[in-house]
């Protein structure tokens, strides 16, 4: 997620959303990669990952996902993350650069929710977002002991600051409300055995309508061809 442009947030930051994307006429849809959509269903072929499900964290869908609301992040310099909710969290990520239509997509990744947390006082908050803290350590280990390596700002040492941009999230395919998420984020990733997929994990403080969670998912690549939409 993000991992090639990394540079691309820390030198832009974020920008209106609004201002880089020109609907034209009132009817247009936003630009979307693949068909994905609000109201799309989505068959993910998972037969290349259930080969090491026993390795990994992420529980893939059995199911069709339908698409019931869709996030913009822009990350400056032409490249934008999409995102593609499931009601159950269950997300597709597609980043694009120079462009937003099938040949200008750079990384598509299926990301499921993992666990959260909540929690409930300045000590409690500071464990996680004070300098030093869990969100952007070098590692970050899961409850049952999984480690997962920093993959943003790998090469340097020790707490670097997360990453914060602005989600905008839509529900309705006909209206151009949104509601705005604020994230503080890191990306952590892990390396199975040779020759078996790699397992990433986000960790972001989501604020939204004043309240905060840290929200850990973990996701896997996914290949164009292993998506169908309808």
């Amino acid at each position: 997620m993000f991992r090639r442009t990394i540079k691309s947030i820390v030198k832009s930051g974020v920008r209106d959303l609004k201002n880089k994307i020109s609907k034209g006429d009132e009817d247009e849809d936003f630009a979307t990669p693949f068909g994905l959509r609000i109201g799309a269903a989505v068959d993910i072929d998972t037969l290349p990952l259930r080969m090491h499900a026993a390795d990994l964290h992420i529980e893939l869908p059995e199911e069709t996902m339908i698409i019931v609301s869709q996030g913009y992040i822009d990350l400056g310099d032409s490249a934008y993350a999409h995102r593609y909710y499931a009601s159950d969290d269950t997300m597709i990520q597609v980043m694009t650069v120079a462009g937003m239509e099938d040949q200008h997509v750079e990384e598509l990744t299926l990301f499921v929710p993992y666990k959260s947390y909540y929690p409930d006082s300045d000590g409690a908050w500071a464990l996680w977002t004070a300098e030093g803290g869990k969100l952007g350590a070098q590692m970050f280990r899961l409850d049952d002991g999984t480690e997962y390596s920093r993959i943003w700002f790998d090469t340097s040492e020790g707490y670097v600051e997360p990453v914060k941009f602005t989600e905008s999230v839509y529900e309705d395919p006909d209206s151009d409300e949104c509601s705005d998420v604020y994230h503080k984020v890191m990306l952590y990733g892990r390396n199975l055995e040779e020759g078996k997929k790699n397992e990433y994990l986000l960790v972001s403080v989501e604020a939204y309508e004043g309240e905060q969670t840290v929200e850990l998912m973990v996701g896997v690549d996914l290949e164009s061809s292993n998506l169908k939409v309808i």
